[in-house]
């Protein structure tokens, strides 16, 4: 059994924190790190997730007027965000420049997130995005990818521990890690809503991704929710199960 630390995916800067348990019952805070830049069109469905014009979270497009984040990148406390203060770029494989920029009009949080699991958010968008190649709604999976299945990673958080972010969209190949071994090596209390996503030492999620997309066969299977340690970790990345949330997410998103 390994005592590492966990942490939120979110910019500790932006001081939006949720909390999960690791082996030591000590509290957890979580970027893509050792990724390859993503092509034009590889990933349409990425949004990047801005509170006051800052890039503070990743997350996906599930409508023209709808998209999906985790629930800790629009909490602060106990009190959600202020739907004034959010808004999405998407279209843009650059966190600096292009794509297309729409306010949020509202924001939905998961009734049971506590902190630990249930880490989903939906948005809904002040006036609809233009649908193209590089602006595109993803497909909600119906199950988990299969364990040792390959699954994408994408999004622009910080590229080395406490390092910059990516201005460039990053991603990385990660592996489905069963439930019973996640839980038997590294979370004892493994939330029924998580799943984990094993990495190569060096690489995986980090500071600025969470609510970023995990991918398989063209469909989102998860949310970036948590790292276990430092960024890059030989551990697994924790991402919220799509499969479990889906129900609430369509009712939300009006799917």
């Amino acid at each position: 059994m390994l005592p590492f630390w966990t942490f939120l995916l979110m910019l500790c800067a932006s001081g939006i924190v949720g909390q999960v348990r690791a082996k030591n019952n000590t509290a957890v805070e979580p970027r893509i790190l050792g990724g390859t830049q993503a092509m034009e069109g590889q990933f349409p469905h990425q949004i990047s997730l801005r509170r006051r014009e800052s890039h503070i979270c990743g997350g996906s497009i599930l409508s023209s007027n709808y998209v999906v984040t985790a629930a800790h990148c629009v909490k602060q406390g106990r009190n959600v965000v202020p739907a004034n203060q959010l808004a999405v770029q998407a279209g843009s494989l650059l966190l600096s420049s292009g794509g297309e920029r729409v306010p949020v009009a509202s924001v939905t949080v998961h009734p049971n997130y506590r902190g630990n699991g249930y880490d989903v958010a939906v948005l809904r968008l002040q006036r609809s995005l233009t649908l193209g190649s590089n602006i595109a709604a993803i497909e909600l999976a119906t199950d988990d990818p299969p364990s040792d299945a390959t699954v994408d990673i994408s999004g622009w958080g910080a590229i080395s521990q406490m390092g910059p972010l990516s201005n460039s969209l990053l991603f990385v190949q990660v592996k489905a890690l069963a439930r019973q071994t996640c839980q038997q090596k590294y979370l004892n209390q493994l939330p029924e809503t998580t799943m984990c996503l094993l990495h190569p030492k060096g690489k995986g999620a980090c500071y600025g991704d969470s609510g970023g997309p995990a991918t398989y066969e063209g469909k989102l299977v998860g949310l970036a929710s948590f790292v276990i340690g430092r960024c890059g970790r030989d551990a697994p990345d924790g991402y919220e199960r799509v499969s479990k949330l889906r129900t609430w997410i369509r009712e939300k998103a009006s799917l």
